[in-house]
C-alpha cells in the first residue's frame, strides 16, 4: 500500500497528539467504553481489515474525524457512523496507538 500525506494544522495536530498521549494511559476519550468493548467482542479478520478498500474508507473517516474541531464534534461524527463504519474506525484507532507505543519505545524486543 502507498503512503499516505495527512496535512494538519497545528490545533489539529496538537489535538492529535492530546488524544493519543491520553490513550497511553487507558483513556480513550473518543469512544465510549461500550462501544469499544462490543468493538472487541465481535470476531474479525485482519485480512479483510487490511483490504485496499478497506482501508480507504477507514483513512477517509480518520481524514474527516481529524479535521473536526472539537471533541463534541468528533464524538458526533463517529456516533452518526454506521456500527460497520464505528467498528472500522475502533480498530483503526487501535491498530495507531499500537503502532504509535511500539514507535516510542526505547527498545524493541
Amino acid at each position: 500500500m502507498s503512503k499516505v500525506e495527512v496535512y494538519l494544522d497545528d490545533e489539529q495536530i496538537s489535538n492529535l497528539k492530546s488524544i493519543l498521549s491520553q490513550s497511553e494511559y487507558g483513556i480513550h476519550v473518543l469512544f465510549e467504553n461500550k462501544l469499544i468493548s462490543d468493538v472487541f467482542k465481535t470476531p474479525f479478520s485482519e485480512d479483510d481489515f487490511f483490504q485496499v478498500e478497506n482501508i480507504k474508507e477507514v483513512q477517509a473517516q480518520l481524514l474527516k474525524l481529524l479535521h473536526l474541531k472539537g471533541l463534541t464534534e468528533k464524538r458526533n461524527f463517529i456516533f452518526s457512523l454506521s456500527k460497520a463504519d464505528q467498528h472500522r474506525l475502533v480498530r483503526a484507532y487501535f491498530y495507531i496507538i499500537e503502532n504509535n507505543l511500539r514507535s516510542t519505545q526505547k527498545h524493541q524486543h
